[in-house]
């Protein structure tokens, strides 16, 4: 996949795996990689920037083993963020598919 395509969207992406309900660095690592083939190089500063800009949070919870883990939920302005992203890319990915003539060119 086209590097800047994904750059464009991982915002949009990351906070709607967020929104799904909470997660560890490493759940939003896998389903973003598994989907996108990005790897902690890409996510680690995405969720320090998503945090540093307040959309989403963090909660320290223990396990059975192991140093407690951070379990990332998104705050009420990345609700509403979350919101205008999705609005802003079906709008935006309805033009290009007309653009690019619809499903008879995909």
């Amino acid at each position: 996949m086209n590097a800047q395509f994904k750059k464009g969207v991982l915002d949009l992406i990351a906070l709607h795996v967020i929104s799904e309900g909470p997660m560890t660095t490493y759940d939003v690592l896998v389903k973003l990689r598994d989907a996108l083939d990005v790897n902690e190089n890409t996510i680690y500063p995405l969720l320090r920037r998503l945090e540093q800009d307040t959309l989403i949070s963090h909660q320290k919870h223990q396990g059975d083993m192991g140093a407690p883990r951070k379990v990332f939920l998104l705050t009420d302005a990345g609700k509403t963020h979350l919101a205008t992203l999705k609005k802003d890319w079906f709008e935006f990915s309805s033009v290009v598919h007309t653009i690019l003539g619809g499903k008879n060119n995909v």
